[in-house]
């Protein structure tokens, strides 16, 4: 007799998420602000859903939050020339309910 697979607990599925990560000046200081704007990501179109926002305090902690999200291997540093450029950067990435509060989704 086979046994099922146990199912993963809600908040240990995964669902993907379309990331988007850009740098914006703030006009107050000229800072550069780092922002991850996230959403589920969905194959068929429908009712567009709002992102969510997340603003990073300076490019380290951008990294420190992201990178563990990354498949092994890559490195969010290795597309700062592109987060930096007015078009920004997308992933789309598979997280966990916790993840994808992280980068500013509500859990």
């Amino acid at each position: 007799m086979s046994q099922r697979a146990s199912r993963p607990k809600a908040a240990e599925r995964k669902r993907r998420y379309l990331v988007h990560l850009i740098a914006v000046q703030d006009d107050k200081n000229g800072k550069c602000l780092y922002v991850a704007r996230s959403r589920p990501w969905s194959a068929r179109p429908g009712s567009p859903i709002a992102p969510s926002e997340r603003t990073f305090s300076d490019e380290c902690e951008l990294i420190e939050t992201v990178n563990p999200l990354l498949l092994k291997g890559s490195d969010v540093r290795d597309v700062m020339g592109y987060i930096e450029s007015p078009e920004g950067f997308l992933y789309l990435l598979s997280l966990t309910v916790s993840e994808a509060a992280s980068l500013g989704w509500p859990a």
